[in-house]
């Protein structure tokens, strides 16, 4: 009995460690690629905790199977390529006009995709078009 509490225990305590995010989930069946894929909106963004979700109302990325990104709002379009770092909680923007952004990434699951800027702190919470 007490082999099987310590097996247990031991597998919990692996599974809780293999956390890749902040809030995150544990285990996904899904690869962060598949994650990634897909168009996202701004449900939810926030600075120096002031919200500023409005600022993001028609900001729309659409992030492809093949790595490239389009950016789009109401009054722009914008297109790069995306990828993770080797730590895996790092995801970069690169756009084709020279500009990087690099972001944190706090939560990644089929409908939530929450990053944080690297550079400004803004926290967007981002979730599928």
């Amino acid at each position: 009995m007490n082999r099987i509490f310590a097996i247990l225990c031991l597998t919990l305590f692996t599974v809780t460690a293999c956390k890749k995010y902040k809030d995150g989930p544990v285990v996904s069946i899904w690869s962060r690629k598949e994650r990634i894929e897909g168009k996202w909106v701004v449900a939810y963004a926030e600075k120096n905790q002031q919200q500023v979700t409005s600022d993001y109302k028609d900001l729309v990325w659409e992030f492809t199977r093949n790595f490239a990104v389009i950016e789009t709002t109401d009054t722009s379009k914008n297109n790069g390529i995306w990828g993770t770092m080797t730590n895996d909680k790092d995801f970069v923007i690169d756009y084709d006009n020279g500009k990087r952004s690099i972001y944190e990434i706090i939560r990644l699951t089929r409908k939530q995709f929450w990053l944080r800027d690297r550079q400004t702190e803004l926290v967007l919470h981002l979730k599928p078009y």
